[in-house]
């Protein structure tokens, strides 16, 4: 990718020129198509007001309602120098939304009692390295929340852009573990863990970590443009990662954030219309799948927001699950209110470290719910 920059892009005529379609399946059956429309309208104008206040290239958004897809939409650019628009088919990578999909997964082999929470990692990978024998009592479960005592990884080495088909086990296995507290006594984010539950998965099922995901998660969910794979993504369909220099002017980064030993934790790349289709999932089976409620409730006596893999919220005095994402170039926010039938999720094509993802989303939720 070509490295260029502009001073201030100024968002404001963009946000006429986009070219985004809203998704044509059925609203929610409850509400008028007058009352439907003057959402929609305020939902546009949330948006184009956010985008020119952060200066954002680019956004795209899922809404599920009630049973269906509400309002799928993308807005201003792929790349602020090609000017290609924004769709709700538009590929973004959505970095560590990833960890639902992998944490998924791993609760469909606990369901098929392939594994078990209290499984310890040593006994399911038992040629790790480490440096502390308390590594021994890592469990399945201490990944998925974060007590595992892992660290977190200070360089992704995006650079390398690894498509190799081991790269995930020679990364894991390479890798000398250390620990930050014993296991199962605090909660500390690591995105280590989720990489390692990705070899979990892997080691378990004898495929390879892309594979298991897309036969039993993106293809069961109707996700046709997603993947974990950047490269099996057409360019077409992909956006590309923005940052700021200090003068605020907004830049194009050279390099994609995809490297295949880091896709358990964070390169998932996907559309909004298809995070849509997952959400809809989810809140359709949580009252009907035990492994689903498992990982929406606190998991940990001191740490209570969070379940396994999902973060847990208090949005607007509403409960509320979901994950944040960020990396270099890009931001995402997926959010779901189970009682209200209720799932947002924003995706957008810059890395600023003012939080625009929950402002929009809580605006949004406000003119929904409220």
């Amino acid at each position: 990718m070509k490295s260029t920059f502009i001073k201030q892009l100024s968002l404001i005529g963009l946000i006429f020129m986009i070219s985004c379609s809203s998704s044509t399946t059925p609203f929610q059956q409850n509400i008028s198509i007058g009352s439907t429309n003057t959402i929609v309208s305020k939902i546009d104008s949330i948006i184009a007001s956010k985008m020119n206040v952060y200066n954002i290239p680019g956004i795209s958004i899922g809404i599920v309602r009630s049973d269906s897809i509400f309002y799928t939409r993308g807005y201003g650019l792929k790349s602020i120098v090609e000017k290609d628009t924004i769709s709700e088919n538009t590929v973004f990578h959505t970095a560590s939304i990833s960890k639902l999909l992998t944490a998924q997964m791993i609760m469909q082999l606990v369901a098929n009692n392939k594994l078990r929470l209290n499984d310890r990692l040593i006994d399911i990978i038992p040629n790790l390295k480490y440096t502390n024998e308390q590594v021994k009592f890592i469990t399945i479960k201490s990944l998925l929340n974060h007590t595992s005592g892992l660290p977190d990884i200070n360089n992704y080495h995006w650079g390398n852009q690894n498509r190799e088909k081991n790269s995930l086990k020679g990364y894991v296995l390479s890798t000398k573990l250390k620990l930050r507290h014993t296991p199962s006594t605090k909660y500390n984010y690591s995105n280590l863990g989720y990489d390692i539950l990705g070899y979990v998965i892997e080691e378990v099922t004898k495929q390879s970590f892309e594979s298991v995901i897309q036969h039993y998660v993106l293809n069961p969910y109707k996700m046709k443009s997603s993947s974990f794979n950047y490269f099996s993504i057409p360019n077409s369909k992909t956006t590309h990662p923005h940052s700021k220099w200090f003068d605020n002017s907004i830049y194009i980064r050279k390099v994609y954030p995809y490297t295949r030993e880091h896709a358990p934790s964070s390169t998932l790349n996907a559309s909004s219309k298809d995070l849509s289709y997952w959400m809809l999932n989810i809140l359709r089976d949580l009252d009907t799948k035990s492994e689903l409620k498992q990982m929406i409730i606190p998991s940990f006596k001191d740490y209570k927001n969070i379940g396994l893999g999902f973060q847990l919220y208090n949005l607007n005095d509403k409960r509320a699950i979901g994950h944040f994402g960020g990396d270099k170039g890009f931001r995402s926010f997926l959010l779901m209110l189970p009682e209200h039938q209720t799932g947002i999720v924003l995706l957008a094509n810059c890395d600023y470290n003012e939080d625009f993802r929950q402002d929009i989303v809580a605006a949004i939720v406000t003119l929904l719910l409220d």
